[in-house]
């Protein structure tokens, strides 16, 4: 990713780079003022002594990131329990209470970036959900799965599953959500030009809340990534709009929170395990590496143990796409799916802010944080200010 200086545009700079250096140009960022390029590494240099140039990231390669795996002892094997739906998660932190007061994200603009979605799945079908697609995913379909949970998380109607009386309901069902398909090829997959070229698209569409369950391993250049310091910047230009973030998967290690979780501004999400109530041993944790900041910010349902033994796992279970990858998880292939991770605590999280926007639409991600700094507990860097409480919303007039 290359970064023109302010008096340049980013798309005159890309022409003359295409010219001197014969490089294949991807994605412009206008926001930014920034654009991708493809060339050999050996011409870094050259390309860095281009008149017009301010900065060069690298063009990260980022992921869904996927469910972490029980490890098995030898000859003990791993099993899961604890296949919690996500309405029994939403009860966990009092959804329900605000459901019955009427507040249930109405006229909030949400957006999915990830995998993509299935608009015929029972929860989402005929429901007020859109596909906004881009050129590289021009159809916007899920085949892996994991974008569409994370939708159904947020979206998804009240569905009973007539075999196990499992019940999969959405956190905010009357929000307005957009999935717009960042991660493809299968296993879920993006690079960090073609996700901002959607946060662009998202905040372009009017989307106030961006929930983004994806990301990759932190690095020390965390603070100089092109997506960290658009989600930074966003927070100056377009205030009330949150990106809510995974932290990541790579506990239960410190300084383990991926990119873009690490951003400032990100409003950054861990697992908390329901059955042992207590964050789970694969959730992420800070401080960030670069500038040691207090991460995560707060908790969601997500899943998971406290400890990573041959001990029973916990996972949410909500809808899926299809005969996705992710849908046979669970051993059977009907749409619906038990996962863990961070991801499934990111969405949980996002419907919660659709939800308090609809009461409040002034609401910033400073603001939650304040919320959460009173009424939570003590931040730490393993579970932030603690697991949300939906209720919370109660303190946001006094702050």
């Amino acid at each position: 990713m290359v970064e023109a200086e302010p008096t340049l545009n980013a798309n005159m700079l890309a022409g003359k780079v295409a010219i001197k250096l014969n490089g294949e140009i991807g994605k412009t960022i206008d926001s930014m003022n920034m654009f991708s390029v493809i060339i050999p590494t050996g011409l870094i240099d050259d390309l860095a002594a281009i008149e017009g140039v301010k900065s060069i990231s690298l063009d990260r390669r980022h992921y869904a990131f996927a469910p972490p795996m029980p490890l098995a002892l030898p000859g003990i094997k791993a099993t899961v329990d604890g296949f919690i739906p996500t309405s029994e998660a939403l009860k966990r932190i009092n959804v329900p209470a605000l459901h019955a007061a009427g507040i249930a994200g109405k006229g909030v603009n949400v957006t999915v970036l990830d995998t993509g979605i299935d608009l015929a799945h029972p929860q989402i079908q005929g429901a007020a959900v859109k596909m906004s697609t881009m050129k590289l995913f021009p159809t916007g379909d899920d085949d892996n799965g994991h974008g569409h949970w994370c939708g159904t998380c947020i979206k998804g109607r009240r569905f009973v599953d007539t075999v196990t009386g499992l019940i999969a309901q959405g956190g905010a069902p009357d929000c307005n959500l957009t999935s717009i398909k960042v991660l493809g090829y299968g296993i879920g997959t993006g690079m960090t030009s073609d996700i901002m070229e959607a946060m662009e698209l998202a905040v372009n569409q009017g989307n106030k809340v961006i929930s983004m369950s994806l990301g990759s391993e932190g690095a020390d250049d965390e603070d100089s990534d092109p997506m960290v310091r658009m989600i930074n910047q966003y927070a100056v230009d377009h205030p009330d709009v949150m990106f809510v973030i995974a932290a990541g998967n790579s506990g239960p290690g410190p300084q383990t929170i991926g990119i873009p979780g690490c951003a400032e501004k990100a409003l950054t999400v861990g697992s908390w395990g329901v059955i042992d109530n207590l964050p789970a041993y694969f959730s992420s944790r800070g401080p960030t590496r670069q500038s040691a900041l207090p991460k995560p910010c707060i908790m969601g349902c997500g899943g998971g143990r406290a400890v990573d033994t041959f001990r029973p796992k916990e996972n949410i279970w909500s809808g899926t796409s299809m005969g996705s990858l992710l849908d046979g998880m669970d051993k059977v292939v009907n749409g619906f799916t038990a996962i863990a991770g961070t991801s499934m605590a990111t969405p949980q999280v996002a419907a919660v802010m659709a939800c308090w926007k609809q009461q409040y639409p002034e609401l910033t991600s400073d603001i939650a944080k304040g919320i959460f700094k009173v009424m939570g507990k003590p931040h730490d860097m393993t579970s932030g200010y603690g697991l949300i409480d939906a209720l919370w919303i109660e303190n946001i007039t006094t702050k």
